[in-house]
Formats: C-alpha cells, structure tokens, sequence
C-alpha cells in the first residue's frame, strides 16, 4: 500500500480529527500544496510555516512548535518537503511528537537526493534510516512504514560510480505516537 494511502486509511478511523501540515507557505504564484483533501473530515486543518503567506494559518517555528501550539493538540501531522529546510531536526521531530496526541498519526515526506533549494536554509537530506531514526521507540513513537519516492540517479564527472548506487528525489513516513512523549529528547543509540 502506498504511504499517502495508508496514512489516509489510519486518518478514517479518527473521528473528525484536528489536522497541522508544516510548511505551508505558498511560495510566488504556484498553487497551493494545502494537502486538506488527504483528511476530508478534519474536524480543523490548520497550516503552518515560520512565515506568514498565502495558506498560513500560523506562524511557528518547528523548533518550537510544541511550546507555540502547546502539547497533544492535534491527532494528524503533515509534513511535505519541510524537514530538510529545519537547522536541527531532532529538536523539531522532538517538537512534533510532543504536539501530537497518543494515537496522533504522522506523515512526513522530505528529499533524499535533491538539488539545493531554498539556499541557505536547506540543511539536509533524508534516508529511510534518518527518518525513523528521528521517531524513536523510546520517545513513545512507532514508525509503521517508511520508503523511497521517484527513483533518480546521481551522475558525477568526479565519480562515475556515483550514478550506479540509488538514489531516490524523496525519503517518506508514516508513524504513530502510542505513548506521552518524554520531556527530554531520548536518543536510541545503535550497537554493534
């Protein structure tokens, strides 16, 4: 099943729930990316960025947004090509759990190769691993599922190889927070 269409199935099973989308903000005359026909029945549906625009409800910056908006205020979160342009994503994924009330859902889709864009406020790319890595266990979260969106190739004068490995334009999640989220970021630490 795709992500969109499993976040859309989870979201029908909440009654008229209260809706966030990160990153909201149109930009020049493109058409709004508002992604409200992904939760038809949202009780509310609020659009959010860290500047005011066209399709922005509220202004909150994401390292924040939990002491802006205060804590389980919503029972969705979406999040489309707005992680990579955050200076400290554990801080804002922090944020985002501590919004989200238990049994709140989460997509995110952020790049995993991508040109730089929104210069000099785009800081990162995403594998499938980072984004997990951000909604951990421990943190009262539980990714259901994560993959790769629109296969691309990265050529290279410098490397030539480079073109062989893959590569993805986007890195996507879908979670579910099951438990109050710690006040204090846990980091799950791999061993080997």
């Amino acid at each position: 099943m795709d992500l969109v269409e499993l976040f859309q199935e989870k979201c029908r099973a909440i009654t008229t729930p209260d809706v966030l989308e990160l990153g909201t903000r149109r930009v020049g005359d493109r058409p709004s990316t508002l992604r409200t026909s992904w939760v038809p029945h949202a009780q509310s549906y609020v659009g959010t960025d860290q500047e005011s625009g066209l399709d922005v409800d509220l202004v909150a910056d994401l390292h924040q947004l939990a002491d802006q908006v205060g804590e389980e205020q919503y029972d969705a979160i979406i999040s489309c090509s707005t992680l990579e342009h955050v200076k400290y994503p554990h801080l804002a994924a922090h944020q985002i759990m501590r919004t989200l009330r238990v049994g709140g859902l989460l997509f995110i889709q952020t790049h995993h190769t991508f040109p730089l864009h929104a210069h000099p406020y785009d800081y990162f790319r995403f594998s499938r691993e980072a984004l997990a890595g951000l909604f951990g266990t421990q943190m009262g979260f539980q990714t259901l599922a994560t993959d790769y969106e629109f296969p691309a190739q990265i050529h290279s004068e410098q490397d030539p190889v480079a073109k062989e490995h893959p590569a993805f334009l986007n890195a996507r999640l879908v979670g579910q927070k099951l438990s109050k989220t710690p006040s204090t970021y846990i980091y799950e630490l791999d061993t080997v």
